[in-house]
């Protein structure tokens, strides 16, 4: 079961489903979860379907919308700000606290995609964050500057900031707000340029994930913060919490995972790589969902 929750982070209020154990007693103090979407994606998608995984094991589990998304507030519309992103976790968990049936002691993250890059900067700087789990984690600067399977010309991101920049001064000048689009809007030829950008086009665009809050679009002038961004820096030295990363074998994104993996400075850490999993089938495929819970309920049991 969940119910609707807001919280501020910053001035801005963030809009969540909070998600509680069926057996859920007001009197009882739970290890708590935070969930944390992908870039461009809302709480009612595959944050909040591990959220309600994570919730029917006995944790409480928080899923909400970014600072300019979704039901969240924020302008302008879809900014993808990836220091703002990173303030949203640790507001969430502000917000965790402040719950009497919240064991303080007992707070752990969950990431996926850029959420998953997100998560992990968090844990670098809020040590509230007693264990990290990502599931097809993204790096979103290195993801730009290296490409989505790493064969990316890091160069090509220095036209990305001319790009941005060319978008905050005509918007200063009265221009409306310039957009980019962040998910294909044609799937076979974005198929045929790697088989996540296919998949990508069927979880956001058609009725297997659409959602009204996720239109598939940023502003361009995110770009310049996106390019410039590492959530992975200092990872040899402050991603010193347990770690459980996933990711499917046949993701491009796979890479990162495994840098994640091999970088954090973590005692206790652990790599899954889900046979025949992709980057976006990690998000809802039942298989693929259960694999990752397998992973995921007993590693959250063990260290929160």
């Amino acid at each position: 079961m969940s119910k609707p929750v807001t919280f501020k982070s910053c001035d801005f209020p963030l809009a969540g489903h909070l998600y509680l154990p069926a057996d859920f007693d007001p009197q009882r103090q739970y290890a708590a979860i935070v969930c944390v979407h992908p870039a461009g994606g809302v709480k009612e998608q595959t944050a909040g379907l591990y959220a309600e995984k994570l919730a029917e094991q006995g944790f409480i589990a928080l899923a909400f919308d970014a600072a300019y998304q979704g039901d969240s507030t924020g302008e302008p519309r879809h900014l993808e700000n990836p220091y703002q992103r990173v303030e949203d976790v640790s507001a969430a968990i502000d917000y965790l606290t402040t719950l009497v049936y919240v064991d303080n002691a007992r707070i752990g993250a969950l990431g996926i995609c850029a959420g998953g890059g997100y998560a992990t900067h968090a844990a670098l700087i809020d040590t509230r964050i007693k264990a990290l789990g990502t599931i097809s984690a993204v790096n979103y600067g290195q993801m730009y500057r290296h490409g989505w399977d790493n064969t990316g010309n890091p160069q090509d991101c220095l036209a990305l900031r001319d790009q941005a920049m060319a978008a905050r001064t005509s918007e200063a000048n009265g221009e409306d707000t310039h957009y980019l689009p962040t998910v294909p809007e044609d799937r076979d030829a974005a198929a045929s340029i790697h088989p996540d950008f296919g998949e990508a086009y069927d979880y956001y665009r058609t009725p297997r994930a659409q959602h009204c809050n996720a239109p598939g679009k940023m502003t361009t002038r995110s770009l310049a913060q996106l390019v410039t961004y590492d959530a992975f820096s200092n990872l040899e030295l402050f991603l010193t919490q347990p770690l459980q990363v996933i990711a499917g074998s046949d993701a491009g994104t796979r890479w990162m995972s495994e840098e994640l993996y091999r970088r954090a400075a973590s005692n206790d850490k652990d790599l899954l790589i889900v046979d025949g999993g992709t980057h976006m089938g990690m998000y809802d495929q039942p298989n693929l969902v259960t694999a990752a819970l397998s992973k995921l309920v007993p590693f959250y049991t063990r260290y929160l």
